[in-house]
């Protein structure tokens, strides 16, 4: 399961996310909150059996927008076992796990014993609820002789380093990089091409934990000096670091969902970034869900199926990040998970299919939907336009002096959801990349003008003086994670304040009040968000 902290740092870690799980129990309970709901004790009782065993599912981390799949197999009846993979990663993982949705709950010590506890059911099938658990559903369906990715090629599905080698591998187009724990030999790399700026991020975290986009040999030494080392969020030691080309173009998702090794699309969307040269700054917009078919689309998934049969993903979803650039499509990752936080949820909405709802059809009800959509060529219907859209700060940074105005962006008719990041008392700064935007709007509607029109308003208001921001009694808060320490993402403030993906407006969020902290905005992480991760 990678590089894992034994030790005193282990065990701090695990001090530092049972702190924050009953933080965030308390937090639930003041405000009113009840527990996650389900179908009640008699669902998590088990009534299939097969030769005396209870049937079930299990879903290995229910992280993020695995959310969504037990909430599906619940609504279908089905008890599931949830397994923990690690007791390791970052605290907001951890706080989300609720033993309450489980007919039983496992912590993964080792493969053998994890097998021992499951010994007692008849498992039907595995499946990951979010990344960190992409290695171990895959020993699991492995073990078990269930449909699966073969587990012994799980490490160019997990591991972006091997994932981009395998591409190259088979022919498909790859992106240029190295893998190094050395300054030195990361600059040697660079100069035998001499193009900047190269992108440095973990191999095998999410989103944009400890991405770094570098200029020149100083922000080089900068962002090694600050990652090598770390313990990301997915609970892996950055050992060493990818470096990779900048591949410039728009950039694109494209989700799947295979079966017995054939494909389908449930989702193609776009982001629109700014990006501003004199702070080197790359700034998300808004997320937009496309329409299934269009000169882009149909290259997309082209190459996207040529990535998926050269990863080995034959079974389960995919959420792949691919940019569009001047020599065609390249794959910046591939997760063989769904779309992280809002993804699957955004996907019904838009489409009138989720991915978890395709994804429980494979699993417990014999790809009876999924067989119908491959005989319709294989992808969606958009049924609604539908975008994620960022709350930005361009002006200066400051102390938020009064609520952000929610309600007057839910008065726009494409608004269905809006969750603000910064409370009044915290610091918003301006806005200069995923980590630092002040919120996420949903929008859903039947026509593209009126979601395109509402975000115009939005901008127009925010240009107007939308924030009421008061200057900082003191220095702003560090965005960056400290030589040799654990990711802010890793920390408890950071989890405090990292939004519920699942949980929907009107519900009031029960996110205790504390510091900014990051936001990962890709629908995942809007990857992840966690990279997110929407």
């Amino acid at each position: 399961m990678g590089n894992c902290l034994a030790g005193p740092k282990a065990a701090i870690l695990r001090r530092e996310n049972a702190r924050l799980r009953a933080e965030l129990s308390k937090a639930k309970a003041q405000a009113g909150i009840p527990p996650t709901p389900g179908l009640g004790p008699d669902h998590r009782n088990p009534k299939k059996t097969y030769k005396g065993k209870p049937e079930v599912v299990v879903i290995v981390d229910p992280y993020s927008s695995g959310q969504y799949l037990v909430q599906e197999f619940e609504r279908q009846l089905w008890p599931m076992v949830g397994v923990q993979s690690s007791q390791e990663l970052a605290g907001f993982w951890l706080a989300q796990f609720d033993e309450g949705q489980f007919a039983a709950s496992v912590q993964h010590k080792d493969l053998k014993s994890t097998l021992r506890q499951l010994e007692e059911f008849k498992v039907v099938a595995v499946l990951p609820g979010s990344e960190p658990g992409v290695e171990l559903a895959e020993e699991l369906t492995g073990a078990l002789n269930l449909p699966g990715n073969d587990p012994k090629t799980t490490k160019c599905r997990r591991h972006k380093y091997h994932m981009q080698e395998r591409l190259r591998e088979m022919k498909v187009r790859a992106i240029r990089q190295t893998f190094s724990n050395d300054v030195d030999e990361i600059l040697k790399w660079q100069s035998q091409w001499g193009r900047w700026p190269v992108v440095i991020k973990p191999a095998e975290s999410g989103g944009t934990d400890g991405v770094y986009m570098c200029f020149n040999e100083a922000d080089v030494r900068s962002a090694v000096s600050k990652e090598l080392g770390v313990l990301n969020c997915n609970g892996v030691v950055n050992d060493k670091l990818l470096v990779q080309e900048y591949l410039d173009g728009d950039e694109y998702i494209v989700n799947t969902v295979s079966y017995g090794g054939e494909h389908v699309i449930s989702g193609i969307l776009v982001y629109q970034k700014r990006k501003d040269p004199a702070t080197k700054s790359i700034t998300w917009e808004n997320t937009r869900f496309l329409e299934p078919h269009g000169e882009i689309q149909d290259q997309l998934v082209e190459y996207t199926f040529r990535c998926l049969n050269a990863l080995g993903i034959r079974h389960g979803a995919a959420h792949s990040e691919i940019m569009m650039t001047a020599d065609g499509p390249c794959m910046v990752e591939t997760g063989a998970r769904m779309h992280g936080l809002k993804g699957p949820k955004i996907t019904e909405l838009a489409t009138g299919l989720g991915t978890h709802e395709l994804l429980v059809d494979i699993a417990v009800n014999e790809a009876r939907v999924f067989k119908a959509i491959l005989k319709q060529n294989y992808r969606y219907v958009l049924k609604k336009f539908s975008f994620e859209t960022g709350l930005l700060n361009f002006g200066p940074d400051g102390i938020l002096a009064e609520p952000i105005d929610v309600q007057r962006i839910r008065s726009l008719p494409s608004v269905v959801d809006v969750k603000e990041t910064v409370k009044v008392g915290q610091y918003m700064p301006t806005t200069r990349d995923l980590a630092t935007v002040a919120g996420v709007i949903t929008q859903v509607f039947p026509t593209l003008e009126q979601c395109l029109a509402d975000i115009a308003q939005i901008r127009k208001w925010e240009a107007e003086g939308f924030y009421v921001l008061e200057k900082p009694k003191a220095a702003a808060p560090a965005a960056v994670a400290p030589p040799k320490g654990p990711s802010p993402k890793c920390s408890p403030m950071y989890a405090a304040n990292h939004p519920v993906p699942f949980q929907l407006s009107p519900k009031p969020s029960f996110l205790p009040a504390g510091e900014v902290g990051e936001l990962k905005l890709h629908l995942d992480s809007m990857e992840d968000l966690p990279e997110a991760t929407i």
